[in-house]
Formats: C-alpha cells, structure tokens, sequence
C-alpha cells in the first residue's frame, strides 16, 4: 500500500489485500489463536461490506469493543436505510470477500475447515508499521469479530438487517 493513500471507495473495493487482512483480524477478535473457538465462514462476508462504507465504518472506529454489535447498529436509528444497504453490498462485494479469503489462507492468516466452514486465525498480532487509517480499519474489523463472537449468526443476521 502506498504511504498517505486516500481511502476512497473505489481504491477499497479493488484491494483484496486489504480485505484479507480485515478478515484476519475479524477472525483473530472472534477467536484469538489458541482459544478453541471458530468463526464461521459466512460472517466474513460482513467484513468488507462494513469497512469497506466509510459511515458504518466511522461508527465501528468510534464503538468500543465492549459496547457490542447491538450499540454499533444503534448509531443507525435514525438512518436505518444504512444498515439495510449491507445485503446489497454483500452481494456486490462478494467476488472481493472471496477474494480476500483466499488470500488470507495462502498467506497463512487463517485457516478453513472445510468440513465445517469454521475459519481459526493463525497469526495473533497486527503489523505496527501501517498507516493509522489502517490502523483503524483492523481494530475495526478485530472489534466486529468480538461483537459477533457473543451472537449467534441468526442475531447477527437480525441487528444487522442481513441474510447470509
């Protein structure tokens, strides 16, 4: 990644790079390496959509981690049509969501079980060196895999307005 690189849209919907450290770091605050927990696989199909949408993104920057995905949502009261817009780019970001796991699992960032479709994150700690924006977008993307990590998919599915 380039040093002081905008993060525009356009530029964020076309790096899959990026995106497979995002799930990385979903997977790593759903199940820290060594716990026995797991993900599993259709909730790393909300991370880009999430991170990827500059408000609902600014919103889980500014959430704290123990405030939970249900507070993260509530931000959108007023403005739900937000949420609602998360299914829509599900399906538009799907392709780069598979993409960024397919890369996260060459890399060796996490594992899938293809038996089950639970995914184990494989590396604990985050490079230091990047640029803070992100910066942001991991611990991001960290804290919306511990908000899920005390949800069934089905409430995840109900906060967030989605069917996966």
């Amino acid at each position: 990644m380039r040093p002081n690189q905008d993060l525009d849209e356009i530029y964020l919907m076309q790096n899959p790079a990026l995106g497979a450290s995002l799930v990385w770091r979903f997977a790593e605050g759903y199940a820290p390496k060594g716990c026995g927990l797991l993900s599993s696989m259709p909730l790393l199909f909300i991370v880009l959509p999430i991170l990827y949408h500059e408000q609902l993104r600014d919103a889980a920057n500014t959430t704290f981690p123990s405030s939970g995905l249900r507070v993260f949502a509530g931000k959108f009261k007023s403005q739900q049509e937000i949420l609602f817009g998360i299914q829509g780019r599900m399906l538009k970001l799907r392709n780069v969501s598979l993409a960024s796991i397919s890369i996260a699992i060459q890399c060796g960032l996490i594992s899938l079980d293809t038996a089950t479709a639970e995914i184990e994150s494989l590396r604990r700690k985050a490079p230091s060196d990047l640029d803070e924006k992100i910066k942001d977008m991991l611990r991001s993307a960290e804290k919306l895999g511990q908000w899920c990590k005390s949800l069934t998919i089905q409430e995840v599915q109900a906060i967030l307005r989605i069917k996966l």
